[in-house]
């Protein structure tokens, strides 16, 4: 067995266990339960923030890109618009 995955299983079920000693004390003192509430709140408030971000940068990337459409579109517009222009002899 690789070393590597051997550590990381034991690792796991430490930090299994110590969740449950966490928990269990969560359940017995109410300061505990307080506490253990708080961090998980902190966790989620962390994690929407984390979405949050993730889904403005999401956004602003597409809206570059829109953006650069218009511009494309635009531009062929002018282009067009200005050599129909020049065939017809206006100034």
């Amino acid at each position: 067995m690789n070393l590597r995955l051997l550590l990381q299983s034991v690792v796991f079920v430490v930090e299994g266990l110590l969740l449950v000693l966490v928990f269990s004390a969560a359940l017995h003192f109410e300061i505990a339960r307080l506490l253990f509430a708080i961090a998980i709140a902190a966790l989620c408030l962390i994690a929407e923030v984390f979405v949050v971000v993730k889904a403005a940068r999401r956004l602003w990337k597409w809206s570059g890109r829109l953006a650069d459409v218009i511009v494309r579109f635009g531009s062929v517009k002018v282009i067009r618009a200005t050599t129909a222009a020049g065939n017809r002899g206006e100034a």
